[in-house]
């Protein structure tokens, strides 16, 4: 049985790397066009942003995005539920565990109060020290620009780095 859920698994991953690359060779433009707030500044006066024509993406990056999350998640479980780990790496696992939790849910308020602003659709996704918001809009000004890029600070941190790019709703 586990192996069926790892070969499972192990083709879903594939498939989505195959999609994903499909995509990023035929999408028209590259990561040149994201809009980057570094650590620390607080203006978008040079901020660029880009479009992304595939409805699909935000699709596969959610699903993406969810498969790590709960491989991340399941890995932490098994940790602080084995007999074999002592007492402190299990406290770490739940604490990581717990950490991974707060981060979806201010990821998933974030997005919400993105699409208040008016957008169809927002993703939010936080990788290390970056931060990358993905908006379904027509077009995006530099000015909602800044202030996707304030209100991520203002949730998820203002130490990791900010990226805002908007795909082209139809």
């Amino acid at each position: 049985m586990l192996l069926k859920k790892q070969t499972v698994w192990l083709l879903t991953m594939l498939s989505l790397i195959i999609v994903l690359s499909v995509y990023y060779i035929t999408a028209p433009g590259g990561t040149d066009d994201l809009a980057y707030l570094e650590a620390g500044k607080k203006s978008g006066k040079d901020a660029t942003v880009s479009g992304v024509a595939n409805d699909d993406m935000f699709t596969a990056l959610r699903l993406e995005r969810d498969e790590v999350r709960d491989e991340m998640s399941a890995d932490y479980v098994a940790v602080a539920g084995s007999e074999d780990a002592s007492a402190e790496v299990q406290a770490e696992a739940w604490a990581k565990m717990t950490e991974l939790q707060s981060l979806t849910m201010k990821e998933a308020t974030l997005e919400t109060l993105i699409k208040s602003m008016g957008f169809k659709d927002a993703l939010v996704s936080t990788m290390n020290n970056e931060i990358k918001v993905i908006v379904k809009a027509d077009k995006l000004s530099k000015k909602e620009v800044v202030e996707i890029m304030n209100l991520a600070n203002e949730h998820l941190g203002s130490s990791k780095t900010v990226a805002v790019e908007y795909h082209a709703a139809k």
